[in-house]
């Protein structure tokens, strides 16, 4: 059987592929059990890359359906430059060598270039740092200028590949316009990451078929799902919650299709319990992202999914990692 769950991944076979995403219990086991055997073998083998998160600001061009960063104007937020350059500082003499620097949306023309700073300078005092951006959409010459700055990677997920069910969740952008976005990355020399969100309203196990198809066509070093949570302050608000089981299930599959990837076991696999980025590790994530970067006032004004998100702290991290045999390491590339 683990042979045949591998061949149906591997050659992408639709019918095969929507039966997985539905395991549970012993065949969810034994898919987990394959997806760690792929990611042991793999490039990285047992190593979980540990990350900081800082996030740089919540002003938000776009009106994701999801999300509520862009709602509330009067909880508006920017971090000076001098407060993040400060920030990863601390954390690099503690010995954190990779940061995830993180915004909502906005091309404003010194905010990128305020970004484009603290990377610089950041590297230039401690120059093993890999500095990850996740800031949407900019134009090529503000990604030119971040590349140049000494980030080195990018993630910019498309969420969702179906272009109808994309207006409908990001009515504000294009699957089109965001897969041009990904192509200039790319072309920039980032190492990129993109994915979905797993369990959004309207979703089909098609749809999650189709995603897992734009993955294996994009040259991503990094690829990712999310669960969908509902939002208590964004337009998706009265949906329920993406199912936990889903998630982990599809994660274990991009496992199997992108044996060395950087795949992450995102807090939105804990919002049920403190064993979701565990169990997500298990399913064959290799990253966790440790939430001691942005400063505790602006924590909950970065609303991605509620207020009351988890926030992990590194020895949450680094026992989750421990318990599962694996190796916690500063960076993986």
């Amino acid at each position: 059987m683990g042979n045949d769950i591998i061949d149906s991944i591997k050659s992408l076979n639709k019918n095969a592929i929507i039966k997985i995403l539905q395991y549970s219990d012993e065949k969810q086991q034994q898919l987990f059990s394959i997806a760690r055997e792929m990611r042991n073998n793999g490039k990285f083998g047992k190593k979980v890359e540990l990350r900081s998160v800082i996030e740089l600001s919540n002003i938000c061009s776009q009106k994701c359906n999801y999300c509520s960063i862009s709602k509330d104007k009067d909880s508006f937020y920017t971090l000076e430059k001098e407060s993040v350059i400060e920030r990863i500082s601390q954390l690099a003499d503690i010995g954190r060598k990779t940061f995830l620097l993180q915004s909502g949306e906005n091309n404003n023309k010194k905010f990128i270039e305020n970004v484009a700073y603290c990377c610089n300078k950041s590297i230039e005092k401690y120059p093993d740092l890999r500095i990850i951006l996740c800031m949407g959409n900019l134009s090529y010459a503000q990604y030119k200028l971040l590349r140049e700055s000494g980030a080195s990677r990018y993630i910019l997920k498309f969420e969702t590949s179906n272009s109808e069910h994309h207006k409908f969740c990001r009515p504000t952008d294009s699957i089109e316009n965001r897969l041009n976005h990904i192509k200039m990355l790319i072309d920039l020399g980032f190492k990129v990451g993109s994915g979905n969100i797993v369990g959004l309203p309207e979703q089909t196990f098609e749809n999650l078929y189709e995603d897992l198809v734009l993955i294996n066509k994009i040259d991503l070093t990094m690829v990712s799902a999310t669960r969908f949570i509902s939002n208590p302050q964004s337009v998706f608000r009265i949906y329920e919650n993406g199912d936990l089981n889903l998630t982990l299930n599809y994660l274990a599959i991009l496992r199997i299709l992108k044996p060395d990837a950087l795949i992450p076991s995102t807090t939105s696999l804990a919002s049920r319990g403190v064993n979701g980025q565990l169990n997500g590790l298990l399913a064959g994530c290799n990253t966790v992202t440790i939430h001691d970067g942005t400063p505790d006032e602006f924590q909950q004004k970065y609303s991605i999914y509620s207020p009351k998100r988890f926030y992990p702290n590194e020895q949450y991290c680094r026992d989750i990692v421990t318990q599962c045999n694996l190796q916690p390491v500063p960076y993986l590339i």
